[in-house]
Protein backbone atom coordinates (compact mmCIF):
# COMPACT_ATOMS: atom_id res chain seq x y z
CA UNK A 1 0.00 0.00 0.00
CA UNK A 2 1.70 3.26 -1.32
CA UNK A 3 1.46 6.38 0.77
CA UNK A 4 -0.53 8.59 -1.52
CA UNK A 5 -3.01 5.82 -1.60
CA UNK A 6 -3.33 6.32 2.58
CA UNK A 7 -2.96 9.66 2.14
CA UNK A 8 -6.38 9.26 -0.52
CA UNK A 9 -7.80 6.80 2.10
CA UNK A 10 -7.61 9.31 5.24
CA UNK A 11 -8.43 11.86 3.00
CA UNK A 12 -11.45 10.32 1.55
CA UNK A 13 -12.22 9.26 5.36
CA UNK A 14 -12.03 12.63 6.97
CA UNK A 15 -14.06 14.24 3.89
CA UNK A 16 -16.95 11.36 5.19
CA UNK A 17 -16.77 11.91 8.72
CA UNK A 18 -17.15 15.98 8.02
CA UNK A 19 -20.65 15.10 5.77
CA UNK A 20 -21.90 12.78 8.21
CA UNK A 21 -20.98 14.82 11.51
CA UNK A 22 -22.43 18.07 10.11
CA UNK A 23 -25.72 16.07 9.08
CA UNK A 24 -25.59 14.07 12.69
CA UNK A 25 -25.51 18.17 14.12
CA UNK A 26 -27.96 19.34 12.34
CA UNK A 27 -30.75 16.69 12.14
CA UNK A 28 -30.36 16.11 16.03
CA UNK A 29 -27.80 18.16 18.03
CA UNK A 30 -27.98 21.75 16.83
CA UNK A 31 -30.05 24.50 18.67
CA UNK A 32 -32.43 24.35 16.27
CA UNK A 33 -33.02 20.73 15.66
CA UNK A 34 -36.62 20.47 17.85
CA UNK A 35 -38.10 23.00 15.19
CA UNK A 36 -40.83 21.84 13.06
CA UNK A 37 -40.72 21.27 9.36
CA UNK A 38 -38.79 18.40 6.63
CA UNK A 39 -35.62 17.38 7.60
CA UNK A 40 -34.05 18.12 3.99
CA UNK A 41 -33.57 21.94 5.02
CA UNK A 42 -32.88 21.26 7.95
CA UNK A 43 -29.90 19.38 6.95
CA UNK A 44 -28.34 20.96 4.19
CA UNK A 45 -28.57 24.48 2.73
CA UNK A 46 -28.86 22.82 -1.01
CA UNK A 47 -32.64 22.04 -0.48
CA UNK A 48 -33.26 26.26 -1.01
CA UNK A 49 -30.73 26.34 -3.77
CA UNK A 50 -33.01 23.73 -5.31
CA UNK A 51 -36.31 26.39 -4.96
CA UNK A 52 -33.80 29.42 -5.59
CA UNK A 53 -32.28 28.20 -9.36
CA UNK A 54 -33.77 24.87 -10.51
CA UNK A 55 -37.68 24.39 -9.77
CA UNK A 56 -39.21 26.58 -12.94
CA UNK A 57 -36.39 28.22 -13.44
CA UNK A 58 -35.79 29.21 -9.97
CA UNK A 59 -37.06 31.81 -7.53
CA UNK A 60 -39.76 29.67 -5.68
CA UNK A 61 -38.58 29.10 -2.24
CA UNK A 62 -41.13 31.67 -0.63
CA UNK A 63 -43.96 29.53 -2.42
CA UNK A 64 -42.37 26.79 -1.19
CA UNK A 65 -42.15 27.95 2.19
CA UNK A 66 -45.93 29.04 2.54
CA UNK A 67 -47.05 25.65 1.75
CA UNK A 68 -44.24 24.39 4.52
CA UNK A 69 -46.60 26.01 6.85
CA UNK A 70 -49.54 24.83 5.81
CA UNK A 71 -48.66 21.26 6.60
CA UNK A 72 -45.86 22.22 9.53
CA UNK A 73 -47.44 25.10 11.60
CA UNK A 74 -46.07 29.12 11.93
CA UNK A 75 -42.89 28.49 12.63
CA UNK A 76 -40.33 25.93 10.20
CA UNK A 77 -36.65 25.99 10.01
CA UNK A 78 -36.36 26.71 5.48
CA UNK A 79 -32.37 26.45 6.39
CA UNK A 80 -30.07 24.43 9.12
CA UNK A 81 -29.19 27.80 10.70
CA UNK A 82 -32.57 30.02 10.46
CA UNK A 83 -36.00 29.91 11.34
CA UNK A 84 -39.37 31.15 9.48
CA UNK A 85 -42.15 32.41 11.29
CA UNK A 86 -45.38 33.27 9.73
CA UNK A 87 -47.59 34.67 12.23
CA UNK A 88 -47.89 38.29 12.23
CA UNK A 89 -48.31 38.78 15.67
CA UNK A 90 -44.40 38.16 16.02
CA UNK A 91 -43.57 40.79 13.14
CA UNK A 92 -42.69 43.62 15.93
CA UNK A 93 -40.55 40.75 17.98
CA UNK A 94 -38.80 39.88 14.46
CA UNK A 95 -38.40 43.54 13.64
CA UNK A 96 -37.28 45.44 16.80
CA UNK A 97 -33.67 46.75 16.87
CA UNK A 98 -32.03 44.17 15.90
CA UNK A 99 -28.83 43.00 13.41
CA UNK A 100 -29.47 41.57 9.87
CA UNK A 101 -28.24 39.52 7.49
CA UNK A 102 -26.72 41.56 5.04
CA UNK A 103 -26.96 38.04 2.28
CA UNK A 104 -29.19 40.42 0.01
CA UNK A 105 -26.80 43.17 -0.53
CA UNK A 106 -23.91 41.02 -1.34
CA UNK A 107 -26.29 39.13 -3.81
CA UNK A 108 -26.54 42.60 -5.46
CA UNK A 109 -22.60 43.50 -4.94
CA UNK A 110 -23.57 46.92 -2.48
CA UNK A 111 -21.87 45.30 0.72
CA UNK A 112 -20.92 49.05 1.97
CA UNK A 113 -24.65 50.71 1.65
CA UNK A 114 -27.09 51.19 4.31
CA UNK A 115 -28.69 47.54 3.72
CA UNK A 116 -25.26 46.31 3.60
CA UNK A 117 -25.09 47.31 7.36
CA UNK A 118 -25.06 43.94 9.41
CA UNK A 119 -24.93 45.73 12.95
CA UNK A 120 -27.49 47.50 13.63
CA UNK A 121 -25.16 50.28 15.22
CA UNK A 122 -23.52 50.88 11.85
CA UNK A 123 -26.77 51.19 9.91
CA UNK A 124 -28.32 53.69 12.52
CA UNK A 125 -25.44 55.84 11.86
CA UNK A 126 -25.83 55.34 8.32
CA UNK A 127 -29.50 55.96 8.55
CA UNK A 128 -29.11 58.81 10.54
CA UNK A 129 -26.91 60.81 8.06
CA UNK A 130 -29.46 60.17 5.21
CA UNK A 131 -32.85 60.57 7.51
CA UNK A 132 -33.22 65.09 6.71
CA UNK A 133 -33.38 64.53 3.10
CA UNK A 134 -35.90 62.03 3.07
CA UNK A 135 -38.25 63.57 5.33
CA UNK A 136 -41.89 64.23 4.53
CA UNK A 137 -40.92 68.03 4.65
CA UNK A 138 -37.94 67.34 2.97
CA UNK A 139 -39.77 65.74 0.00
CA UNK A 140 -42.58 68.49 0.19
CA UNK A 141 -39.86 71.15 -0.27
CA UNK A 142 -39.24 68.92 -3.81
CA UNK A 143 -42.50 69.42 -5.45
CA UNK A 144 -41.20 71.22 -8.79
CA UNK A 145 -38.77 68.63 -9.27
CA UNK A 146 -41.71 65.89 -8.94
CA UNK A 147 -44.04 68.04 -10.91
CA UNK A 148 -41.61 68.72 -13.77
CA UNK A 149 -41.25 64.50 -14.32
CA UNK A 150 -45.22 64.23 -14.14
CA UNK A 151 -45.17 66.57 -16.75
CA UNK A 152 -43.50 65.23 -19.07
CA UNK A 153 -45.27 61.74 -18.56
CA UNK A 154 -48.54 63.34 -18.99
CA UNK A 155 -46.46 64.92 -22.49
CA UNK A 156 -46.02 60.81 -23.45
CA UNK A 157 -49.89 60.18 -22.68
CA UNK A 158 -50.44 63.01 -25.01
CA UNK A 159 -48.10 61.92 -27.43
CA UNK A 160 -49.47 58.14 -27.21
CA UNK A 161 -53.24 59.28 -27.77
CA UNK A 162 -52.50 61.38 -30.86
CA UNK A 163 -50.64 58.56 -32.58
CA UNK A 164 -53.07 55.33 -31.59
CA UNK A 165 -50.11 53.30 -31.33
CA UNK A 166 -50.26 51.26 -27.53
CA UNK A 167 -47.88 52.98 -24.92
CA UNK A 168 -45.99 50.17 -22.71
CA UNK A 169 -46.49 52.12 -19.34
CA UNK A 170 -43.65 49.72 -17.63
CA UNK A 171 -41.26 51.33 -19.42
CA UNK A 172 -42.75 54.52 -19.17
CA UNK A 173 -42.72 54.33 -15.06
CA UNK A 174 -39.52 52.97 -15.47
CA UNK A 175 -38.33 56.27 -17.16
CA UNK A 176 -40.06 58.17 -14.81
CA UNK A 177 -39.17 56.80 -11.60
CA UNK A 178 -35.16 56.59 -12.52
CA UNK A 179 -35.12 60.14 -13.66
CA UNK A 180 -36.79 61.02 -10.05
CA UNK A 181 -34.42 59.02 -8.30
CA UNK A 182 -31.33 60.38 -9.81
CA UNK A 183 -32.46 63.94 -9.81
CA UNK A 184 -32.72 63.26 -6.12
CA UNK A 185 -29.24 61.76 -5.45
CA UNK A 186 -27.23 64.02 -7.96
CA UNK A 187 -29.21 66.97 -9.04
CA UNK A 188 -29.31 65.47 -12.57
CA UNK A 189 -30.91 62.74 -14.39
CA UNK A 190 -29.94 60.64 -17.44
CA UNK A 191 -33.44 62.10 -19.13
CA UNK A 192 -34.86 58.63 -20.00
CA UNK A 193 -38.40 59.81 -20.05
CA UNK A 194 -37.58 61.92 -23.67
CA UNK A 195 -35.81 57.98 -24.53
CA UNK A 196 -38.82 54.96 -23.60
CA UNK A 197 -36.51 52.60 -26.02
CA UNK A 198 -33.64 53.24 -23.72
CA UNK A 199 -35.86 53.03 -20.63
CA UNK A 200 -37.10 49.61 -22.15
CA UNK A 201 -33.35 48.14 -22.57
CA UNK A 202 -32.77 49.43 -19.53
CA UNK A 203 -35.86 47.93 -17.71
CA UNK A 204 -35.84 44.42 -19.55
CA UNK A 205 -31.56 44.53 -18.75
CA UNK A 206 -32.49 45.25 -14.93
CA UNK A 207 -35.29 42.36 -15.26
CA UNK A 208 -32.59 39.83 -16.35
CA UNK A 209 -29.83 40.77 -14.19
CA UNK A 210 -32.23 40.09 -11.40
CA UNK A 211 -33.24 36.45 -12.58
CA UNK A 212 -29.31 35.69 -11.54
CA UNK A 213 -28.71 36.98 -8.37
CA UNK A 214 -30.11 34.13 -6.15
CA UNK A 215 -26.73 32.50 -8.22
CA UNK A 216 -25.08 35.56 -7.47
CA UNK A 217 -26.49 35.10 -3.24
CA UNK A 218 -25.89 31.46 -2.94
CA UNK A 219 -22.28 31.89 -5.02
CA UNK A 220 -20.85 35.45 -4.08
CA UNK A 221 -17.16 34.38 -4.54
CA UNK A 222 -17.54 32.72 -7.59
CA UNK A 223 -19.64 34.90 -9.26
CA UNK A 224 -16.97 38.46 -8.13
CA UNK A 225 -14.14 36.73 -9.18
CA UNK A 226 -15.68 35.42 -12.42
CA UNK A 227 -16.78 39.60 -12.81
CA UNK A 228 -13.00 40.33 -12.09
CA UNK A 229 -11.15 37.99 -14.33
CA UNK A 230 -13.81 37.02 -17.72
CA UNK A 231 -13.75 41.06 -18.67
CA UNK A 232 -10.16 41.08 -18.65
CA UNK A 233 -9.33 37.01 -20.30
CA UNK A 234 -11.97 36.99 -22.81
CA UNK A 235 -13.36 40.76 -23.12
CA UNK A 236 -16.79 42.81 -22.31
CA UNK A 237 -18.48 41.55 -25.53
CA UNK A 238 -18.82 38.25 -24.02
CA UNK A 239 -20.89 39.08 -21.38
CA UNK A 240 -24.61 39.20 -21.23
CA UNK A 241 -26.04 42.79 -22.11
CA UNK A 242 -27.51 43.08 -18.67
CA UNK A 243 -24.14 42.70 -17.25
CA UNK A 244 -22.71 45.20 -19.49
CA UNK A 245 -25.86 47.46 -18.78
CA UNK A 246 -24.90 46.81 -14.58
CA UNK A 247 -21.17 47.64 -15.37
CA UNK A 248 -21.74 50.54 -16.91
CA UNK A 249 -23.88 51.41 -14.53
CA UNK A 250 -21.84 51.16 -11.78
CA UNK A 251 -19.31 53.16 -13.22
CA UNK A 252 -21.02 56.04 -14.87
CA UNK A 253 -22.16 55.81 -10.33
CA UNK A 254 -18.80 55.91 -9.42
CA UNK A 255 -17.86 58.79 -11.60
CA UNK A 256 -20.93 61.11 -10.30
CA UNK A 257 -19.30 60.22 -6.74
CA UNK A 258 -15.79 61.06 -7.93
CA UNK A 259 -17.36 64.03 -9.49
CA UNK A 260 -19.20 65.56 -6.18
CA UNK A 261 -16.00 64.00 -3.79
CA UNK A 262 -13.80 66.62 -6.35
CA UNK A 263 -15.96 69.54 -6.09
CA UNK A 264 -15.17 71.24 -2.91
CA UNK A 265 -16.59 74.55 -4.25
CA UNK A 266 -20.00 72.93 -5.47
CA UNK A 267 -20.03 74.34 -8.39
CA UNK A 268 -21.43 71.51 -10.13
CA UNK A 269 -24.12 70.95 -7.70
CA UNK A 270 -27.32 71.76 -8.99
CA UNK A 271 -30.73 71.74 -7.12
CA UNK A 272 -31.23 69.40 -4.38
CA UNK A 273 -28.51 66.40 -4.29
CA UNK A 274 -28.34 64.01 -1.41
CA UNK A 275 -24.72 63.01 -2.03
CA UNK A 276 -23.30 66.51 -2.19
CA UNK A 277 -24.84 66.66 1.64
CA UNK A 278 -23.43 63.11 2.55
CA UNK A 279 -20.10 63.95 1.85
CA UNK A 280 -20.46 67.27 3.84
CA UNK A 281 -21.99 65.21 6.93
CA UNK A 282 -20.93 65.75 10.27
CA UNK A 283 -22.54 62.46 11.13
CA UNK A 284 -20.69 60.61 9.12
CA UNK A 285 -16.89 59.42 10.03
CA UNK A 286 -14.53 59.96 6.95
CA UNK A 287 -14.44 55.97 6.37
CA UNK A 288 -18.25 56.25 5.84
CA UNK A 289 -17.43 58.70 2.62
CA UNK A 290 -14.78 57.56 0.78
CA UNK A 291 -15.89 57.13 -2.99
CA UNK A 292 -16.17 52.91 -2.80
CA UNK A 293 -18.84 53.17 0.12
CA UNK A 294 -21.13 56.31 -1.35
CA UNK A 295 -21.02 54.24 -4.76
CA UNK A 296 -22.38 51.60 -3.20
CA UNK A 297 -25.18 53.37 -1.62
CA UNK A 298 -26.26 55.09 -4.73
CA UNK A 299 -26.26 52.20 -6.70
CA UNK A 300 -28.36 50.76 -4.03
CA UNK A 301 -30.53 53.75 -3.62
CA UNK A 302 -31.12 54.06 -7.43
CA UNK A 303 -31.70 50.52 -8.73
CA UNK A 304 -34.18 50.00 -5.47
CA UNK A 305 -35.99 53.41 -5.94
CA UNK A 306 -36.61 52.68 -9.48
CA UNK A 307 -37.46 49.21 -9.28
CA UNK A 308 -39.78 49.41 -6.08
CA UNK A 309 -41.63 52.38 -7.75
CA UNK A 310 -42.00 51.53 -11.21
CA UNK A 311 -43.29 48.08 -10.02
CA UNK A 312 -46.15 49.94 -7.70
CA UNK A 313 -47.17 52.36 -9.73
CA UNK A 314 -47.58 49.50 -12.97
CA UNK A 315 -49.73 47.21 -10.43
CA UNK A 316 -51.73 50.03 -9.04
CA UNK A 317 -52.37 51.24 -13.07
CA UNK A 318 -53.23 47.28 -13.99
CA UNK A 319 -55.78 47.31 -11.31
CA UNK A 320 -57.42 50.60 -11.54
CA UNK A 321 -58.37 49.78 -15.40
CA UNK A 322 -59.23 46.46 -14.80
CA UNK A 323 -61.46 47.58 -11.77
CA UNK A 324 -63.31 50.32 -13.16
CA UNK A 325 -65.17 51.05 -9.66
CA UNK A 326 -61.94 51.49 -8.26
CA UNK A 327 -60.95 54.40 -11.34
CA UNK A 328 -64.55 55.88 -10.62
CA UNK A 329 -63.79 56.40 -7.02
CA UNK A 330 -60.46 57.87 -7.74
CA UNK A 331 -61.57 60.24 -10.06
CA UNK A 332 -64.39 61.91 -7.80
CA UNK A 333 -62.14 62.12 -4.95
CA UNK A 334 -59.75 63.86 -7.00
CA UNK A 335 -63.09 65.51 -8.41
CA UNK A 336 -63.79 66.76 -5.37
CA UNK A 337 -60.21 67.57 -4.17
CA UNK A 338 -60.01 70.32 -6.89
CA UNK A 339 -62.79 71.82 -6.67
CA UNK A 340 -61.67 73.00 -3.22
CA UNK A 341 -57.87 73.48 -3.44
CA UNK A 342 -58.04 74.20 -7.91
CA UNK A 343 -56.89 72.30 -10.54
CA UNK A 344 -53.01 71.47 -9.70
CA UNK A 345 -53.72 70.21 -6.17
CA UNK A 346 -50.51 70.38 -4.25
CA UNK A 347 -48.55 67.53 -3.25
CA UNK A 348 -49.51 67.43 0.42
CA UNK A 349 -53.01 67.73 -0.32
CA UNK A 350 -52.88 64.79 -2.74
CA UNK A 351 -50.51 62.62 -0.24
CA UNK A 352 -53.78 62.97 2.52
CA UNK A 353 -56.47 62.18 -0.14
CA UNK A 354 -57.95 58.80 1.38
CA UNK A 355 -58.88 56.69 -1.65
CA UNK A 356 -55.52 57.62 -3.47
CA UNK A 357 -53.62 56.48 -0.25
CA UNK A 358 -55.52 53.53 -0.43
CA UNK A 359 -54.57 52.47 -3.76
CA UNK A 360 -51.05 53.22 -3.22
CA UNK A 361 -50.83 50.82 -0.04
CA UNK A 362 -52.71 48.00 -1.96
CA UNK A 363 -50.42 48.18 -4.98
CA UNK A 364 -47.41 48.80 -2.63
CA UNK A 365 -49.16 44.95 -0.49
CA UNK A 366 -49.41 43.38 -3.93
CA UNK A 367 -45.58 44.45 -4.78
CA UNK A 368 -44.14 42.43 -1.83
CA UNK A 369 -41.50 44.53 -1.59
CA UNK A 370 -38.27 42.11 -1.07
CA UNK A 371 -39.19 39.00 -1.87
CA UNK A 372 -36.95 36.69 -0.51
CA UNK A 373 -36.14 36.59 3.27
CA UNK A 374 -34.63 39.67 5.22
CA UNK A 375 -32.93 38.04 8.35
CA UNK A 376 -32.41 39.53 11.38
CA UNK A 377 -30.78 38.16 14.49
CA UNK A 378 -30.54 39.08 18.08
CA UNK A 379 -26.71 39.14 19.31
CA UNK A 380 -26.81 38.55 22.93
CA UNK A 381 -31.11 37.78 23.42
CA UNK A 382 -32.32 34.50 23.20
CA UNK A 383 -35.82 34.51 22.01
CA UNK A 384 -38.80 32.43 23.01
CA UNK A 385 -41.82 31.52 20.60
CA UNK A 386 -44.76 29.76 21.27
CA UNK A 387 -46.72 28.63 18.31
CA UNK A 388 -50.49 29.61 18.75
CA UNK A 389 -51.46 27.00 15.85
CA UNK A 390 -50.39 23.58 13.89
CA UNK A 391 -49.34 20.63 14.74
CA UNK A 392 -47.48 21.79 17.63
CA UNK A 393 -50.16 24.14 19.03
CA UNK A 394 -48.70 25.10 22.07
CA UNK A 395 -45.10 24.14 22.54
CA UNK A 396 -42.51 26.90 23.40
CA UNK A 397 -38.95 27.23 21.09
CA UNK A 398 -36.60 28.93 22.62
CA UNK A 399 -34.03 30.44 19.92
CA UNK A 400 -30.78 30.76 20.97
CA UNK A 401 -28.94 34.40 20.21
CA UNK A 402 -27.67 34.76 16.64
CA UNK A 403 -30.37 33.08 15.60
CA UNK A 404 -31.38 33.89 12.04
CA UNK A 405 -35.48 34.54 12.07
CA UNK A 406 -37.54 36.27 9.22
CA UNK A 407 -41.28 36.52 8.20
CA UNK A 408 -41.50 36.64 4.04
CA UNK A 409 -43.23 39.35 3.16
CA UNK A 410 -45.56 36.94 0.89
CA UNK A 411 -46.81 35.13 3.86
CA UNK A 412 -47.71 38.17 5.77
CA UNK A 413 -49.41 39.89 2.84
CA UNK A 414 -51.51 36.68 1.83
CA UNK A 415 -52.69 35.91 5.01
CA UNK A 416 -56.28 35.49 4.68
CA UNK A 417 -56.83 36.83 9.06
CA UNK A 418 -55.37 39.74 8.13
CA UNK A 419 -56.58 40.22 4.26
CA UNK A 420 -59.17 38.45 3.33
CA UNK A 421 -59.39 37.13 -0.29
CA UNK A 422 -55.84 38.27 -0.08
CA UNK A 423 -54.87 38.31 -4.02
CA UNK A 424 -57.42 40.96 -4.68
CA UNK A 425 -56.49 44.09 -5.49
CA UNK A 426 -58.73 46.28 -3.08
CA UNK A 427 -58.14 49.87 -1.37
CA UNK A 428 -61.05 49.41 0.49
CA UNK A 429 -59.79 47.29 3.50
CA UNK A 430 -57.22 50.33 3.91
CA UNK A 431 -60.44 52.77 4.91
CA UNK A 432 -62.05 52.60 7.93
CA UNK A 433 -66.19 51.76 7.69
CA UNK A 434 -69.35 50.41 9.34
CA UNK A 435 -67.82 46.67 8.01
CA UNK A 436 -64.15 47.48 8.07
CA UNK A 437 -63.24 48.96 12.09
CA UNK A 438 -60.44 51.18 12.75
CA UNK A 439 -58.59 48.57 14.49
CA UNK A 440 -58.65 46.07 11.62
CA UNK A 441 -57.39 48.76 9.74
CA UNK A 442 -54.57 50.24 11.78
CA UNK A 443 -53.40 46.12 12.70
CA UNK A 444 -53.22 46.07 8.70
CA UNK A 445 -50.79 49.09 8.79
CA UNK A 446 -48.65 47.20 11.30
CA UNK A 447 -48.63 43.92 9.27
CA UNK A 448 -47.87 45.87 6.18
CA UNK A 449 -44.21 44.83 5.62
CA UNK A 450 -43.67 45.69 1.59
CA UNK A 451 -41.60 49.05 2.64
CA UNK A 452 -39.80 47.42 5.57
CA UNK A 453 -40.66 47.77 8.98
CA UNK A 454 -39.26 49.07 12.00
CA UNK A 455 -35.84 51.26 12.06
CA UNK A 456 -34.88 49.67 8.77
CA UNK A 457 -38.25 50.74 7.12
CA UNK A 458 -37.05 51.83 2.96
CA UNK A 459 -35.94 55.22 3.28
CA UNK A 460 -36.81 56.01 0.27
CA UNK A 461 -40.68 55.66 1.58
CA UNK A 462 -41.68 59.24 1.03
CA UNK A 463 -40.01 59.55 -2.14
CA UNK A 464 -42.34 56.44 -3.44
CA UNK A 465 -45.10 58.36 -2.12
CA UNK A 466 -45.04 61.81 -4.10
CA UNK A 467 -43.83 60.40 -7.05
CA UNK A 468 -46.81 57.81 -7.46
CA UNK A 469 -49.70 59.87 -5.82
CA UNK A 470 -48.79 63.12 -8.62
CA UNK A 471 -48.67 60.59 -11.98
CA UNK A 472 -51.44 58.22 -11.01
CA UNK A 473 -53.15 61.39 -10.11
CA UNK A 474 -52.79 62.69 -13.89
CA UNK A 475 -53.42 59.04 -15.52
CA UNK A 476 -56.77 59.86 -14.45
CA UNK A 477 -57.08 62.46 -16.47
CA UNK A 478 -56.83 60.35 -19.71
CA UNK A 479 -59.05 57.47 -20.61
CA UNK A 480 -57.03 54.54 -20.64
CA UNK A 481 -57.30 51.13 -22.37
CA UNK A 482 -55.23 47.93 -21.13
CA UNK A 483 -54.11 46.48 -24.49
CA UNK A 484 -52.90 42.56 -24.32
CA UNK A 485 -51.83 42.93 -20.65
CA UNK A 486 -53.91 40.56 -18.18
CA UNK A 487 -53.63 40.21 -14.47
CA UNK A 488 -50.22 37.75 -15.42
CA UNK A 489 -48.43 40.63 -16.09
CA UNK A 490 -48.05 42.09 -13.00
CA UNK A 491 -49.03 38.59 -10.22
CA UNK A 492 -45.95 37.40 -8.05
CA UNK A 493 -44.67 34.51 -10.14
CA UNK A 494 -40.80 34.41 -9.68
CA UNK A 495 -39.24 35.60 -6.27
CA UNK A 496 -35.50 37.62 -7.94
CA UNK A 497 -35.51 39.31 -4.55
CA UNK A 498 -38.33 41.30 -5.91
CA UNK A 499 -41.44 39.88 -7.90
CA UNK A 500 -41.84 39.59 -11.19
CA UNK A 501 -44.85 38.18 -13.43
CA UNK A 502 -44.68 35.38 -15.95
CA UNK A 503 -41.50 35.38 -17.50
CA UNK A 504 -42.44 36.51 -21.33
CA UNK A 505 -44.59 39.27 -20.14
CA UNK A 506 -43.83 42.26 -21.90
CA UNK A 507 -45.36 44.39 -19.61
CA UNK A 508 -48.35 46.88 -19.11
CA UNK A 509 -49.69 48.14 -22.28
CA UNK A 510 -52.47 50.41 -22.54
CA UNK A 511 -54.36 52.56 -25.22
CA UNK A 512 -54.25 56.33 -24.28
CA UNK A 513 -58.04 56.96 -25.91
CA UNK A 514 -57.68 60.79 -25.11
CA UNK A 515 -58.44 62.97 -22.11
CA UNK A 516 -61.55 61.88 -19.89
CA UNK A 517 -64.67 64.42 -20.53
CA UNK A 518 -66.11 64.74 -17.10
Amino acid sequence: MTVYFCLALVVTFSVLLYFVGTAVYNLFLHPLAKIPGPWLPALTPWYEVYFDCIVKGGGQYPFHIKKLHEKYGPIIRPTPNEVHISDPSYLDTIYAIRNRNAAVAKGLNVDSSLAGAEDFHLHRVRREAMNPYFSPQAILKLQHLFTEKKDECAAVLNAASCSGIALNISDLFFAYSNDIVRSFSFGSDSALLKDLQEAKRQRKNLARLLTGIHLQRHFTAFFRFMGQVVPLVLGAPILPPAVVDLIRFKEQTGKDIETILADKENTGKIGHSVFYELRDSAILPPEEKTATRLQDEATLLVMAGTESTAKSLGIATFYILHQPEILSKLREELRVARLQAGPELPLARLLALPYLSAAMQEANRLSFGVTNRLNRYSPKEALAYTAPSGPAKGTEYVLPPKTHMATLILCTHTDESLFPNPWRFDPERWIASDTNSTEEVNWRKRCMTALGKGHRRCIGVNVANAAMSLVLAELTKFDLKLFETDESDVKFQFDFQVSHARMDSKGIQVLVEGLHQQ
